[in-house]
């Protein structure tokens, strides 16, 4: 089981969280102020995106892999022609329902990222947010993802290894009491049993750094590759793997005001959403395809 969930990227157990888990129903899309420390994360993923693609401010992208469709829903909203593939039926038809709650239009795939029913040079953009980390092998889905891309278009893989040390440890305290909290709240809470959401399926997740991705990616036709850590604050929750679960909305709230705060303070000129990858929750390795592939 364990071999073939890394060869399939945790497919099954993807699934069945996103069937089962009350918390995949909505993505984490935001317009103007942020109501949750994971819609304010997406928000600043989105400005370090942009920042990125530079002139490039229409075209076709794709994102793989892309469950709920969260990040995809910030390209949607810029004017961005915008494709969703995963595996998972059921989760596109969620991120169907949010993009049609937001007034945002996608086309919608069920397809393996593997295997990408696309020809080549059909995207300007193509993108995945916690895909690659899933793989035991990432050759076969960077192949994949450069092969569709237009000669100039950019590649975008934010990816979150499994590591113990980075920012997350500042919040290992609070989330340990938040856990025993929940869990305390759940036996004592007769009315709350039968509507408790199943046991988070566990994903499998490789501890491969950014160097392993750039040195396959300077192998394939790319003019220009890099990497960066992100997100440099934890997650605060009783349950912070994926799905990620909330905690209340004016804990949320706080939450990000602390954050902001915190950035504020920093007085730094690069992005305050860029950190170095030991210390981030994840990184982000991009590339460009040559021109003249």
């Amino acid at each position: 089981m364990r071999e073939n969930r890394e060869k399939t990227g945790s497919v099954e157990a993807f699934t069945t969280n996103w069937k089962t888990r009350n918390e995949s129903k909505r993505n984490h899309f935001k317009r103007g102020e942020p109501a949750n420390q994971i819609q304010f994360a997406f928000q600043n993923h989105w400005r370090v995106f942009k920042r990125l693609l530079g002139n490039t401010t229409t075209g076709r992208v794709l994102e793989v892999g892309a469950g709920r469709g969260s990040m995809s829903a910030f390209f949607a909203d810029a004017g961005f022609d915008v494709s969703l593939l995963d595996t998972s039926y059921d989760v596109l038809k969620i991120a169907e329902s949010n993009f049609r709650e937001d007034q945002l239009h996608a086309s919608y795939i069920c397809g393996d990222a593997l295997h990408l029913p696309y020809s080549d040079y059909t995207f300007d953009a193509v993108l995945s947010i916690g895909l690659f980390e899933h793989f035991s092998e990432m050759k076969q889905p960077l192949d994949e993802q450069l092969r569709i891309l237009k000669p100039g278009g950019l590649f975008l893989g934010y990816i979150v290894p499994e590591r113990f040390f980075s920012a997350q440890l500042l919040a290992l305290p609070l989330n340990a009491v938040l856990s025993g909290m929940h869990q305390l709240y759940q036996l004592v809470s007769s009315s709350n049993k039968d509507g408790n959401s199943p046991a988070k399926e566990p994903l499998f997740r490789n501890s491969y750094t950014s160097a392993e991705y750039l040195k396959i990616l300077n192998q394939l036709d790319v003019d220009d590759c890099g990497s960066f850590g992100m997100f440099p604050v934890p997650l605060v929750s009783h349950s912070y793997r994926f799905p990620f679960s909330l905690m209340h909305p004016v804990l949320e709230r706080s939450l990000v005001k602390v954050w902001r705060l915190v950035f504020s303070l920093q007085g730094r000129k690069q992005d305050p959403w860029i950190c170095s990858e030991g210390w981030g929750l994840a990184f982000l390795v991009w590339a460009r395809r040559k021109e003249n592939p």
